[in-house]
């Protein structure tokens, strides 16, 4: 009787991290046009995937206040296949121009792209920060 109670107990309270996604996390993007990078934490919203940008640092990695700081910049991401990621929005903060998103996992590595139509730009490699 006690092990019928407790085991479900136990399912449950594991369920969060067994639905974990592996892209959820912080991660470090690539240095922008003047050297300067960000830390972007992506987290659920919804049944999709949301990105937001946490900090901003300058080129020496000093902590800076930005305009984008605080801001939505992937929304809608979802899992597609072997550690594909898309069918969401990427935001540019540096232009504010939003693109289709396609991001792949790669170990703790996370390549980031935008896409108008079929033609896809790379736009960096992201790194794990936590």
């Amino acid at each position: 009787m006690r092990c019928a109670i407790l085991l479900p107990v136990l399912v449950l309270t594991a369920l969060p991290a067994w639905g974990a996604d592996p892209l959820a996390g912080v991660w470090r993007t690539q240095p922008g046009r003047d050297g300067g990078y960000g830390h972007v934490r992506i987290a659920p919203c919804g049944s999709t995937l949301c990105g937001t940008l946490e900090q901003s640092f300058d080129a020496t990695g000093r902590a800076v206040m930005r305009a984008g700081t605080g801001a939505l910049i992937l929304s809608g991401i979802a899992a597609t296949a072997d550690g594909r990621y898309g069918q969401g929005r990427i935001l540019n903060p540096e232009t504010q121009k939003d693109y289709a998103a396609r991001l792949t996992l790669k170990g703790d590595r996370l390549e980031v792209a935008g896409c108008v139509m079929t033609i896809c730009r790379v736009a960096g490699l992201w790194q794990r920060v936590k």
